[in-house]
């Protein structure tokens, strides 16, 4: 049986840990101008990301943690967590609602901008190893730049290499939080408290992102 105050416990931790790399977004962005004259704050988005993608990975292994499971070394990943949760929490298909709010590298006739769009199934599936590659990279010392980008999420430089901008953070922190609220809703049923999550300020194209996912699922 699903322990719904454990599932309620680790969104809440969750949520707690998202205040940093939001904090990192409202930074960068009210200095926007400063930002695009000093390199230095382009580095901002790297420890935003990490500070978002640790709590995430945490947030399932607490989780399964609770039923039983090992509490750390499972990694973010659709294929594992179905794993993990059929064998600990009795859910064979804990992702199967999964869908997430993203912001995607700008496309021809979108006007060059980071829109919002909503991602699931496999394009989800590549999103999440994506970011875990580029997170493994950072954690080693290596080139964030030679992640992969099979989810056409990222951004594609012109020599070949890619790159994570502070957008596409921002949009790593909406799917992380919609993520973690369809799971919880999934284990434990509308009763569940989610959190009030943090948000950055959003204008412009950022300030519209679709409706929550969640509001859709069976």
């Amino acid at each position: 049986m699903v322990d719904a105050a454990a599932v309620e416990e680790a969104l809440g931790v969750l949520a707690v840990r998202l205040v940093t790399p939001v904090d990192l977004i409202t930074i960068h962005r009210d200095k926007m101008d400063e930002a695009r004259r000093n390199s230095r704050y382009r580095s901002m988005r790297y420890g935003a990301f990490l500070l978002t993608y640790g709590p995430f990975e945490m947030f399932f292994n607490q989780v399964i943690g609770a039923h039983g499971g090992p509490r750390q070394n499972t990694p973010a990943t659709m294929e594992r967590l179905r794993q993990r949760f059929g064998q600990h929490l009795g859910t064979p298909d804990v992702t199967g609602q999964w869908r997430a709010r993203v912001r995607a590298q700008p496309e021809p006739g979108r006007g060059g901008r980071w829109l919002w769009t909503t991602i699931e199934t496999q394009r989800l599936d590549h999103y999440l190893r994506d970011a875990k590659a580029v997170r493994n990279r950072l954690a080693h010392g290596d080139d964030p730049q030679t992640a992969p980008n099979d989810s056409g999420t990222l951004y594609d430089r012109k020599d070949g290499k890619t790159s994570i901008t502070l957008m596409w953070v921002e949009g790593f922190v909406q799917a992380v939080q919609d993520l973690a609220t369809i799971t919880a809703l999934e284990l434990t049923g509308d009763t569940t408290l989610i959190p009030d999550w943090p948000v950055p300020p959003r204008t412009e194209v950022s300030a519209n992102p679709p409706a929550p996912p969640w509001a859709a699922t069976p």
